[in-house]
């Protein structure tokens, strides 16, 4: 108990030093009086709320009442002890409330969506950075620093707020790897899909940071010589090269060229004194980091998408096309076939008394017989032939440019491989009738799936276990 004590004071002391040195860069990168290019502690104060949620309150606390009593030795400000004690509580409590609250708003919405998708978690995150951000600069500004009265109110409070967004946007990511090391935790990492990239290519992964970092200098070079806000603009091309590494590395890596990124801008900034310019590139590094995230997200929307097109229209059981899907591709098919003259078959297939085999051994045995079924299928037929379930034990099967005798011998096939089936009851001996049809103009499809179930209906008659054509075939 005792250790465990101490290992849980530790991880805390560990967070306090992390957050005042983040802080302290801040305060290093400050291009202006209580303005810096971006806010670290909020990025990082977020992320323990959000992986710790409010376990993570009392060193986030402590941080702000300690950073209260440096920044006033930093500056000399000459407040006493219990005007500093007020400050840093009255900073902690806004600080800590405003984005305690929304971390924790964001992993409860996040535990509550589907670990595949990365969409939605990343799109709710841009949205309650931003407000978030612009609550606290809001209340900030009119709190601690009397901002009805504050000459430079605009100013200061659109620093404040895109300066908050910043270290949110821009290093919540990496910073949840971070809390991760010293907390580890599965869930929500799981659900962002935070896994490392298999790739093991560092020299390429370092050659992107060092192409970006590049043109940032250079831009950032050009627009100290030249002082004009056009040529600042360029920055935002950036976003161009940081796409490339969006698209071809991890989110882990993402996330670090993205942090890169943003500290480079800041300290080029606060070095080449940018003060007109200094709000471009605090935006920048909002609008890179944004487009970056939502550019990771797009690829994971379109294959949950996809997911989700599939679902619909695949029966679950068999993992074949559902009835009314199959229709609607034989019906395209047949227009496909009539235009160039090819033939087309359809075969209907039942298993044989499959009401028998489910009241005898269980609807259990009567799914592995139809899962076993529809497989044995897949793998006798092309990648251009449709196998559907038409409902209960009886399934479609669309051959496209086959003649009705070559779509006999497929249907002989498999009536012969149903046979090989080995079930796991080896009492189970299932087998299939099939009835087949041609698939014309004139018929459709409607008229092609009749004739194809007289045909099943006469093999069933016949005896089952065989394959008939239908009497016009």
């Amino acid at each position: 108990m005792g250790n465990t004590t101490i290992s849980a004071l530790i991880r805390h002391i560990l967070l306090v030093v992390i957050w005042l040195a983040l802080w302290r860069l801040s305060v290093f990168n400050e291009y202006a009086p209580h303005a810096s290019i971006w806010f670290p502690p909020a990025g990082f104060t977020f992320a323990c709320f959000l992986l710790l949620r409010w376990y993570a309150a009392p060193a986030m606390l402590l941080s702000c009442l300690l950073s209260t009593v440096w920044e006033s030795f930093l500056f000399n400000d000459g407040r006493s002890t219990q005007e500093l004690i007020q400050a840093g509580t009255l900073f902690a409590i806004m600080h800590c409330g405003v984005y305690g609250v929304s971390a924790n708003y964001l992993r409860s919405f996040i535990d509550r969506i589907s670990h595949q998708n990365l969409y939605q978690p990343v799109m709710r995150f841009l949205l309650v950075a931003a407000s978030s951000s612009l609550v606290m600069s809001s209340v900030g500004i009119m709190v601690l620093y009397d901002g009805v009265h504050l000459p430079t109110l605009v100013q200061s409070w659109l620093a404040w707020w895109i300066g908050d967004m910043s270290g949110l946007l821009v290093l919540v990511p990496v910073f949840i790897g971070l809390v991760n090391r010293i907390y580890p935790r599965q869930g929500l990492l799981f659900a962002l899909r935070y896994e490392p990239s298999g790739r093991s290519d560092y020299l390429l992964f370092a050659a992107k940071l060092a192409i970006t970092s590049t043109l940032l200098i250079a831009v950032a070079l050009a627009t100290n010589y030249s002082g004009s806000a056009e040529v600042a603009s360029l920055v935002f091309f950036i976003a161009l090269p940081q796409m490339w590494i969006v698209h071809t590395e991890s989110p882990m890596r993402v996330a670090v060229s993205v942090a890169l990124f943003s500290f480079l801008a800041a300290l080029l900034v606060s070095l080449l004194q940018m003060g007109e310019q200094a709000y471009i590139f605090q935006v920048a590094i909002s609008v890179v980091a944004s487009a970056a995230y939502f550019t990771m997200a797009v690829p994971a929307l379109v294959s949950h998408n996809q997911a989700l097109y599939k679902e619909v229209r695949t029966d679950y059981l068999s993992q074949t096309v559902m009835r009314q899907h199959f229709i609607k591709l034989a019906e395209q098919n047949l227009k496909h076939a009539s235009r160039y003259n090819f033939e087309t078959a359809l075969l209907l297939f039942d298993i044989d008394n499959f009401k028998q085999i489910n009241d005898q051994y269980g609807h259990l045995i009567g799914d592995e017989v139809l899962q076993k079924f529809a497989r044995m299928v897949k793998s006798k037929i092309r990648e251009s032939d449709i196998i559907g379930r038409f409902g209960g034990d009886e399934f479609m099967l669309l051959l496209p440019q086959t003649s009705l005798q070559s779509a006999y011998k497929v249907a002989e096939s498999i009536r012969c491989g149903m046979l090989e089936l080995k079930i796991s009851n080896p009492d189970v001996k299932p087998s299939c009738s099939v009835g087949a049809a041609a698939m014309t103009r004139e018929s459709g499809f409607k008229g092609a799936f009749e004739e194809a179930d007289q045909a099943l209906l006469q093999a069933k008659r016949g005896g089952r276990n065989r394959t008939t054509l239908n009497s016009t075939g």
